[in-house]
């Protein structure tokens, strides 16, 4: 399983936006969530890479009040693979959780603490 998503969460939304917009030549969307949260087209559609998204530190208590960079693996089955991540030592760090129109995520970590997110696509998640 590859991973299909990046997310960055920085000190300073607006900075660190005009930043990767001068230097990469990212491109922002607004992205209906809660909080300020952007989705990232990092290089055209035929490129080859993943796109991302980037909120603020203050919005993300799993930051721990520092920048933080988080890749997301798709799965077929969300359920099955947190019972995996268990057993094989790991931990939930954020239970499943719908993302509107997207699928079910949930942040885990590996046995060492490395933080990364699975996510299982499902348009109606959340809309129920």
């Amino acid at each position: 399983m590859k991973p299909t998503y990046f997310d960055l969460t920085v000190q300073d939304v607006g900075l660190a936006r005009t930043f990767f917009e001068q230097v990469l030549g990212w491109r922002f969307d607004k992205f209906d969530m809660p909080y300020e949260y952007f989705r990232i087209q990092a290089g055209p559609e035929q490129e080859p890479g993943i796109d991302g998204g980037m909120g603020a530190i203050s919005d993300a208590p799993l930051s721990g009040g520092r920048p933080m960079t988080l890749v997301t693996i798709p799965v077929a089955d969300l359920d099955a693979t947190l019972r995996r991540v268990i057993a094989a030592g790991g931990s939930i760090v954020e239970p499943r959780m719908p993302i509107s129109g997207i699928g079910w995520y949930a942040t885990c970590a590996e046995p060492g603490g490395l933080k990364f997110g699975l996510i299982q696509a499902d348009a109606s998640a959340g809309h129920e």
